[in-house]
């Protein structure tokens, strides 16, 4: 049980790092992209989304295609595409008391008050 929680937690660990959610979410909205492509469209460098894409992919969230010299990176396969479809009406349908979480917040070290 130890081992699965340990799994768990760095499973969405690595789901809540802003910039590897925002590479998640751009790659379930327009599909297969190179580094260069998601580089261009988060605005981030090369390094940073490489970095992070790595981390996604030990993580199995995302998956890579090689083609000759250049890399193409999906979503790893249809549960990650429903599960992160699943969080995201979660979040519409609890958005209001999300925001409201005092805890979250401090551990995040803003005020309940400037999200809403």
């Amino acid at each position: 049980m130890e081992a699965l929680l340990t799994e768990l937690e760095m499973f969405f660990s690595a789901l809540s790092d802003r910039t590897r959610l925002s590479i998640t979410l751009l790659l379930m909205d327009k599909g297969e992209m190179t580094v260069d492509e998601i580089t261009k469209q988060l605005r981030k460098s090369q390094s940073l989304i490489s970095h992070h894409l790595s981390c996604l992919r030990n993580c199995g969230v995302v998956k890579v295609r090689k083609d000759g010299k250049y890399s193409y990176y999906s979503i790893y396969d249809e549960n990650v595409r429903k599960l992160i479809t699943i969080a995201i009406n979660i979040v519409k349908e609890h958005s209001q008391s999300i925001l409201g979480c005092e805890v979250l917040a401090e551990e995040k070290g803003i005020k309940v008050s400037e999200q809403k």
